[in-house]
């Protein structure tokens, strides 16, 4: 029983002890961004706005999707449009606006 309230008492002030001992925390200087932050979002909103035109927009407009290109089912034909062309940059673009 000692040992176990010896132990518990040591943990503790280890534990109080370590704020004190440990350096105090500093802001750093924010990196300037380089061109390899802008990589990811880009990428990630093309994907992104691909796959709206090419699966989800024929979904939420049937009527104009269907008039304005033929269809290509839901495989990966549909990402060989146009629809999905055009999401890609409007994704990019939008990627590359968050990323400034």
């Amino acid at each position: 029983m000692k040992s176990r309230m010896s132990a518990a008492i040591l943990a503790s002030a280890m534990m109080l002890s370590v704020p004190v001992l440990a350096p105090a925390a500093s802001a750093q200087p924010a990196q300037s961004s380089s061109s390899s932050s802008y990589i990811v979002p880009i990428v990630v909103g093309a994907a992104a706005g691909a796959t709206v035109g090419a699966l989800l927009w024929p979904a939420i407009v049937p009527a104009t999707a269907a008039m304005a290109t033929p269809a290509a089912g839901w495989g990966w034909g549909a990402f060989m449009t146009t629809r999905a062309a055009v999401g890609a940059v409007i994704g990019g673009a939008l990627g590359w606006m968050v990323a400034r």
